[in-house]
């Protein structure tokens, strides 16, 4: 430690003779350089003007001689008598630059330290550019979601359509004519939601073609190989049997609660095994109730088959107009002898005492007599096949 100081105050003695000359005189330098061991630079000090020039001790002769005179602890107190004299007029120095200055610092800072900041920002650039492509991963990530999302939105949207164009169908489609009139002009096979205290489904097959379309088909008869069996009992009469695609008989609740919802005309194709056909057509068709053995009411016919059912307005003992359904085990004609159902074995149909016409006979492809026959036309020869079609009537 006193090796230290030693060297410090010979670098003090050195320097301040930079502003007095050898006699202890003064020139016109009034700053005092003081070089520091430790440090790099010089700090400078200003000189203290004392009344008398005896008052400063600083002179180089002066000092040699103080030096001559104390030892190493006396040095120690002059240097700490000086320098404290002098800071206490110096301007402070912030500190962290008590050595130096900033620029000092910048110029003297190693090649090493200046490299690992550069890396340093490199690997920040790369950082940012790793963070862009994360950013990039994660917003495809959020965009293909949020694109799946939209679909299953959509696929639910357009079954809440479905759903409800379903519900409004079975609210406001009744028959084929008002498919026809939403656009449904194929004549095939269709389903509707009968109000049977509750919808049920009931599959008709819907005629968009002949004489403007619109007919929903209650009966018809094919020919096939494998024929319906018509020869059945009240319950399949009343509920329907058959396939719509083929033959079929819609059952006489559904034609009740379609002809009592609105006026119904009634239309009837026939067709011989010769290949001619006729047709008969009533403007004002529907039956009553099952209470009332769903009485049949016709009226207002026109074509060339001729009128089978009303007798042209003449009611005799075949007429069917006004007659109750009979089956083999409902009967409900006006013959006092016979079931006509039963006893022809011909189906169930609006029988008087017996009837002008059965659509709902026995299918046969040859002959004559108990068959699918209407007698205002082809008499007992058996027909090819037959339909019943109704829409609402036109001419109210």
């Amino acid at each position: 430690m006193a090796k230290l100081w030693s060297v410090f105050v010979v670098t003090v003695l050195v320097t301040c003779s930079e502003g007095r000359t050898v006699d202890g005189g003064r020139n016109d330098a009034e700053i005092l350089k003081v070089q520091h061991p430790l440090a790099g630079g010089i700090m400078k000090l200003p000189l203290i003007k004392a009344e008398h020039e005896n008052d400063l001790p600083l002179g180089l002769n002066d000092i040699q001689g103080g030096l001559m005179d104390k030892g190493d602890n006396d040095v120690a107190e002059v240097v700490t008598t000086a320098v404290t004299t002098t800071t206490q007029h110096t301007p402070t120095v912030p500190e962290h630059n008590d050595i130096a200055s900033l620029d000092h610092v910048v110029e003297n800072t190693p090649d090493e330290v200046t490299e690992e900041h550069r890396m340093e920002d490199d690997n920040f650039d790369e950082d940012i550019f790793q963070n862009e492509g994360d950013l990039v991963v994660i917003m495809r990530r959020m965009y293909e979601a949020l694109t799946r999302r939209l679909n299953v939105l959509k696929s639910r949207v357009t079954s809440v359509e479905q759903t409800a164009g379903d519900v409004f169908a079975r609210l406001t489609v009744l028959d084929c004519a008002d498919l026809l009139a939403r656009g449904k002009k194929e004549s095939t096979v269709y389903t509707f939601h009968m109000d049977h205290n509750g919808k049920r489904p009931v599959t008709v097959f819907c005629d968009m073609e002949t004489d403007g379309g619109g007919w929903t088909v209650i009966q018809r008869r094919l020919q096939h190989a494998h024929a319906t069996d018509f020869n059945r009992g009240w319950y399949d009469y009343k509920m329907g049997f058959g396939n719509a695609s083929s033959d079929y008989w819609i059952g006489l609740e559904n034609i009740y609660i379609l002809t009592n919802t609105r006026h119904y005309e009634m239309r009837i194709d026939l067709t011989d095994f010769e290949g001619e056909s006729a047709y008969a057509q009533y403007d004002r068709f529907h039956i009553e109730n099952e209470a009332q053995g769903y009485r049949l009411h016709i009226s207002g016919y026109s074509g060339t088959a001729g009128d089978a059912l009303g007798n042209e307005g003449k009611p005799d003992n075949f007429t069917a107009d006004g007659m109750m359904f009979t089956t083999h085990d409902e009967d409900h004609d006006t013959s006092h002898e016979i079931n006509c159902a039963k006893y022809w074995k011909i189906g169930g149909w609006w029988f008087n005492r017996c009837s002008w016409a059965n659509l709902n006979g026995p299918y046969k492809e040859s002959g004559d007599g108990i068959g699918i026959n209407w007698h205002m036309w082809r008499n007992k020869e058996y027909l090819r096949s037959s339909s019943i079609m109704i829409r609402p009537a036109r001419n109210l």
